[in-house]
């Protein structure tokens, strides 16, 4: 396993399951001798969630990927041409692709169980512009192991620093992905003067005091930086929590009003029936009156009928 294989692996899972993931896979490598490994992986920093979803999209729909930097060349190519015509194609083409991939982005995170905040969504647009606009960012985004999202306004690079986990993708050089190191100190010792064995080894204090000062200092900005990506974090899974809370109550009050409506449709039908009902008692009334006079008027008729057979009857 390689430090890039390993990122790659880490950084496709949700978030939430990142840090025992990475744990897991720093002892599988110590346990296998490869101590320089382990320490690497080890060192790996969770993704932002605007970040892994943009990884996600890396492994999901690379070729969209490489279409949009190619789009980014053409709109760059426009752009030192003065092409107004093309550039107004390509804008609307940027605008297209850029919803696509964002609502895909949405969508894969919600399969994986992590829904994106507004905020986040915002940062994986900003993201997919920056790739746009400048080619080594495309070519970051497409490594699938970007840690935080990226900003490129066309006019000035986009600052890769820390941007990309493990070694530098094809197409980034590995400047771009470190801070620049802080100048070393002044070599002339306090006096001004003095022997130059003195002045050396003054020299060579200052430049370890410095050494110390800039990696406590580094150390101190990725606590921090872990620190602001764990808040980060905690502040995407309450917003999607909240989502998830807004949702279940639209979903309930959708629900409540379709239950209002059947009632509201019953006792409209119910009322119908009622008066259905009433309307068949008062025929039911009426035929049975009509039948009484009916058999009245059969019996008198009857009586009569016999009344005159009587009378026709023969007499002795």
């Amino acid at each position: 396993m390689t430090l890039e294989e390993a990122a790659r692996q880490l950084y496709a899972l949700p978030p939430q399951q990142f840090t025992a993931a990475r744990d897991a896979l720093a002892g599988d490598a110590k346990s296998d001798g490869d101590a320089a490994l382990a320490t690497s992986v080890r060192a790996l920093r969770r993704a932002s969630a605007s970040a892994w979803a943009v990884d996600l999209l890396a492994r999901d729909a690379p070729d969209d990927l490489v279409a949009l930097a190619a789009l980014g060349g053409r709109f760059r190519t426009a752009q030192t041409d003065g092409d107004r015509s093309a550039l107004s194609a390509l804008t609307r083409e940027r605008k297209e692709a850029l919803a696509g991939l964002v609502a895909r982005a949405r969508l894969l995170a919600s399969d994986a169980g992590h829904p994106l905040s507004a905020a986040a969504l915002a940062e994986v647009d900003q993201t997919l512009r920056a790739a746009v606009a400048d080619a080594t960012a495309a070519a970051a985004v497409r490594s699938g192991r970007l840690v935080r999202a990226l900003a490129a306004d066309g006019l000035e690079e986009a600052d890769l620093t820390d941007a990309v986990a493990g070694p530098a993708p094809e197409g980034v050089a590995p400047e771009r992905l470190r801070a620049a190191a802080a100048p070393a100190g002044d070599d002339h010792d306090d006096e001004g003067g003095g022997a130059t064995g003195s002045a050396s080894g003054g020299g060579s204090r200052t430049r370890g005091r410095a050494a110390a000062r800039q990696a406590a200092a580094e150390a101190a900005r990725r606590a921090a930086e872990e620190a602001a990506a764990d808040a980060e974090h905690e502040a995407d899974d309450a917003e999607a929590a909240l989502a998830e809370v807004d949702e279940r109550a639209t979903r309930l009050a959708h629900d409540r009003d379709d239950v209002l409506d059947q009632l509201r449709r019953l006792r409209d039908e119910f009322a119908a029936a009622e008066r259905r009902s009433a309307e068949l008692d008062d025929r039911e009334k009426f035929l049975t009156r009509e039948r009484r006079r009916a058999d009245a008027d059969a019996a008198a008729a009857r009586q009569a009928a016999d009344r005159a057979r009587a009378a026709l009857a023969p007499r002795d």
